[in-house]
């Protein structure tokens, strides 16, 4: 576990959890929700926020799809409701390119911040620590740490067990959400970056319409797209991965390694002493449990994939090997 020096008193009462799709990231964020004396956003970059409406909201539910996520005690995103528009459909101050398309930012991220100190304002009132949950921040981390402050935890899961638990949704479910969602961060990542030249080299159809919405622009990417090769996904989610935690390991004041959580008493009691140190808050990781996926049966050469993926970000400028280092010493 790798942490920084332990932040501000000023720092404590914002708690922001960045993971990917698919990384337990929804569990540790339950846990957060379940502690005494927090509000905990969920996803506050998703693109449901703009056009959800309170019904939406309340019928949104770990029990609603197949989720394979802990049993919650309220909808995803009660916490949202004070903060709907009013007569209007939507989170007041949420824009969609928060989602996908500035998920590898081209500036800063005032937009980001902006919206996001009117969740932490009301967290506030309510004298509770502000908890962020994300799927969709890690390559901003840093960023945000520097507008928003806080206490910043990176959630990290083996890349190929999260790529497979993406997989499963288009396999068993017909699903193809979250692998759709990784080639349009590539799309939409700036040209001459490590991301956007990773998309080229992998021949993604460029966008055909930028402005249209979120659901909109994956709908239209899957027509292009056909039927993908699971080399070619993998490819893209590894790219992702990568340029992600890249960004976001230098900014991390702690990272929670899932996989030991789960299967680790000691390092469960571990983290839960370093978040009660951090930030005062009490939250209990001992029910801990995930998914396995066997991968042998899956035909790419992962090993081969994962060095030939790391070598082309590298030869694309991309500053890997130092963070990923330190995250591996940690």
């Amino acid at each position: 576990m790798y942490q920084t020096d332990t932040p501000d008193g000023d720092n404590r009462d914002i708690v922001f959890l960045h993971g990917g799709w698919r990384c337990a990231s929804t569990y540790i964020w339950s846990r957060f929700r379940a502690a005494a004396g927090t509000t905990c956003f969920y996803e506050p970059f998703s693109e449901r926020l703009a056009h959800t409406s309170r019904r939406g909201i309340r019928r949104d539910s770990d029990a609603s799809w197949d989720s394979h996520h802990p049993q919650l005690t309220a909808p995803y995103r009660a916490e949202y409701l004070p903060l709907m528009r009013r007569l209007r459909r939507g989170v007041s101050g949420y824009c969609e390119a928060f989602a996908l398309e500035r998920y590898f930012p081209r500036d800063a991220v005032d937009p980001e911040a902006a919206y996001l100190a009117r969740l932490i304002a009301h967290g506030r009132r309510r004298g509770t620590v502000t908890v962020l949950g994300f799927s969709r921040s890690l390559a901003r981390a840093a960023l945000l740490k520097h507008a928003c402050g806080g206490v910043h935890v990176v959630i990290r899961r083996d890349p190929r067990q999260q790529w497979l638990s993406c997989r499963r949704y288009r396999t068993q479910n017909a699903l193809l959400y979250f692998e759709l969602c990784h080639f349009l961060i590539l799309l939409w990542a700036p040209g001459d970056s490590p991301a956007g030249r990773l998309a080229r080299s992998l021949g993604l159809p460029p966008l055909t319409n930028r402005a249209v919405a979120v659901g909109e622009q994956l709908r239209d990417l899957a027509g292009q797209l056909g039927t993908w090769s699971d080399e070619l996904s993998y490819r893209a989610f590894l790219g992702v991965y990568l340029l992600s935690y890249a960004a976001a390991l230098p900014a991390a004041d702690q990272v929670v390694e899932v996989e030991r959580l789960a299967a680790e008493a000691h390092y469960r009691e571990q983290v839960a002493a370093a978040v009660r140190c951090r930030t005062g808050l009490e939250v209990d990781f001992s029910d801990c449990r995930l998914a396995h996926t066997e991968y042998a049966d899956v035909r790419i050469d992962f090993q081969g994939l994962e060095a030939d993926v790391r070598r082309q970000l590298i030869g694309f400028g991309a500053p890997l090997d130092g963070a990923l280092r330190a995250a591996a010493r940690a």
